[in-house]
């Protein structure tokens, strides 16, 4: 039972990671139309949003706007380890490193995003994002994976 709800936490955690991912690598202007009705329709316009608006570029314009060093490189480090890394949540591989990644992803989302808004509305999210990944980072990702 205990693999079944780690694999459970991987997939849930691993999805949101892709879905919050996939924006920033493959977004820009005019990209949703390349996306199918069913998933305009499960995921829903705050996804077909951030897709027009996404994409590496923009995604490093935001990390400069965040005042963070050298940006393409943490544009680039925010979107691989949120698509490849929830991707890798999903099918239990490497979770482990994985997971202390996208802890630290929301750990610094907090830090120069969220932090002002308090937690209801503003940090919430990203402390549930790290309650699960640290669970799976001390837990591992049970049997029910590569890794297992």
């Amino acid at each position: 039972m205990k693999s079944l709800g780690l694999l459970v936490l991987r997939l849930v955690l691993g999805g949101l990671f892709v879905a919050h991912g996939y924006p920033k690598l493959f977004g820009g202007q005019g990209e949703s139309k390349h996306l199918a009705d069913v998933t305009k329709s499960t995921l829903g316009e705050g996804f077909v949003e951030q897709v027009e608006q996404g994409g590496i570029g923009a995604t490093t314009g935001m990390m400069e706007s965040l005042g963070l060093p050298n940006a393409k490189a943490a544009g680039w480090s925010l979107a691989l380890v949120e698509f490849a890394g929830g991707l890798a949540l999903i099918f239990g591989f490497v979770t482990r490193p994985m997971a202390l990644a996208l802890a630290f992803s929301q750990a610094v989302a907090i830090n120069k995003v969220h932090a002002s808004e308090g937690l209801f509305g503003g940090y919430e999210y990203n402390i549930a994002l790290i309650g699960g990944t640290a669970a799976l980072a001390i837990a591992g990702p049970g049997k029910i994976a590569i890794d297992g």
